[in-house]
């Protein structure tokens, strides 16, 4: 009986050894869940700084302070990272020009999103029956009539730097226009294209429109100025 006792637990234990290959390789996991949250660029115009014009400068007497130079912001778009808010449209209107009038805006161009940007580019357009000349590439253009190539305004847009600032405290000329800060007190007026605005970041910008003597009395002029920014690792001069 003993021996049938051992033989049964002999072949039980064999049973078991077979039986544990099996079943004894047991099992587990992990799992890995991945999110990635895009950040954002949302470009645009953030407030206007301040304004002026020849009137001011010259110190016209109140009765002779005749035209404006006004900026609008409009077309408002909040970023959906931040919840910052810029506007995308620029209005710049001069009312009641003439010649040798001229006014400027000093307004910021702003990134409210969270990934860094540079300007790629800055597109002027002018209407049918005008010539664009460029005079100073992405700082200043000449609008000529398409028959008379009499120049009827021109347009200067500019990154307000340091030096500008500088150079208007210096000589106590705080309203100097861009031709007087450059022919004048040899100040480089440096374009926005190319310049990187950083998260939540603003660049100062001047925008001046002059009216010489050659514009036509009783006409409106138009243009557009169209400014393309890019994320700051995509930037191509």
């Amino acid at each position: 009986m003993k021996t049938k006792i051992m033989a049964t637990f002999a072949i039980l234990i064999i049973a078991l050894s077979i039986a544990g290959i099996v079943y004894a390789h047991w099992t587990d996991s992990v799992l890995i869940k991945g999110t990635a949250s895009m950040g954002s660029i949302t470009f645009g115009f953030t407030n206007i700084i301040d304004e002026w014009d020849s009137e001011d400068y010259l110190n016209y007497p109140a009765e002779k302070q005749t035209a404006t130079a006004n900026c609008y912001l409009k077309q408002a778009a909040v970023d959906p990272n931040t919840g910052h808010t810029v506007y995308k449209l620029l209005e710049f209107n001069i009312t009641g020009g003439y010649g040798e009038y001229w006014g400027i805006n000093k307004f910021n161009i702003s990134n409210v999103g969270t990934v860094p940007l540079k300007i790629q580019n800055i597109t002027v357009t002018v209407p049918a029956g005008f010539d664009l000349a460029v005079i100073m590439p992405g700082i200043s253009w000449d609008v000529k009539n398409a028959s008379t190539h009499n120049v009827v305004y021109e347009i200067w847009l500019y990154n307000e730097t340091a030096d500008v600032e500088d150079a208007r405290a210096y000589y106590h000329d705080y309203m100097a226009p861009p031709w007087v800060l450059y022919y004048d007190y040899d100040v480089y007026l440096e374009s926005i294209n190319g310049t990187q605005i950083d998260k939540l970041g603003s660049i100062p910008t001047e925008m001046c429109v002059y009216l010489p003597e050659t514009a036509q009395i009783c006409h409106t002029y138009t243009f557009s100025i169209a400014i393309d920014a890019i994320q700051w690792n995509k930037w191509t001069p």
